[in-house]
């Protein structure tokens, strides 16, 4: 079996480009990982489905990935065609549980090693499709953040609050705590605007002065 070495990897249950890791990401400094040679379809669905694949090849690949603390992985490797690389970790079921990117200088390097390696074939089926979405994970993040803000201040009836952020959000003051609270959840169903901006900032500022 081949191996890399020295590699940084962000395992999510969702697949991000490494420019879309967030500093508060649990990075793994991986010292040693398996490495496979997969055609470009089953690359395309390990980024775009979650798999299942058979309990032979999870043995293949059980405990070959040691980290930086000299733990090990216990179902993970990193696969490629020679143009796209990702790394993947299983279960005890052979389903993927988490995906991540690799650094672009990780990843030429790992396409480029890939031209002197036979490509594998791997037995898996398609459990599921990944949802596709437009947003950036940035976005997703900020209308997550607002959403529960604003979830809070409605449960706990901080009115105040609430009809704070609304003039700050809509430029306009209102006494309808119920209608408050749905347009702001339905303004959180559309594209950003620079007001979601001001307002998440406006958020994670009251936090900094708790």
């Amino acid at each position: 079996m081949d191996y890399y070495y020295d590699v940084l990897l962000n395992f999510q249950d969702n697949y991000y480009m490494f420019y879309e890791w967030d500093e508060d990401d649990t990075i793994e400094y991986v010292k040693k990982i398996p490495l496979i040679h997969v055609d470009s379809k089953t690359i395309l669905n390990m980024i775009s489905k979650v798999l299942v694949v058979d309990k032979e090849f999870l043995k293949k690949i059980e405990n070959k990935t040691k980290l930086k603390q000299n733990n090990y992985l216990k179902y993970t490797s990193i696969f490629s065609d020679g143009k796209n690389a990702l790394a993947l970790e299983f279960n005890d079921d052979g389903v993927v549980i988490n995906k991540s990117s690799l650094i672009l200088e990780d990843e030429l390097s790992v396409n480029e090693f890939m031209y002197n390696v036979v490509i594998s074939k791997i037995d898996y089926e398609i459990k599921d499709k990944v949802k596709v979405t437009k947003e950036t994970r940035q976005e997703l993040k900020i209308k997550k953040l607002i959403k529960l803000e604003v979830e809070k201040m409605y449960q706990n009836k901080e009115n105040s609050k609430l009809k704070y952020i609304y003039l700050e959000w809509f430029n306009k003051l209102e006494d309808n705590i119920n209608l408050m609270y749905q347009n702001m959840l339905n303004k959180l169903n559309d594209k950003l605007t620079e007001k979601e901006y001001s307002i998440y900032e406006l958020i994670k500022l009251s936090y900094n002065n708790v």
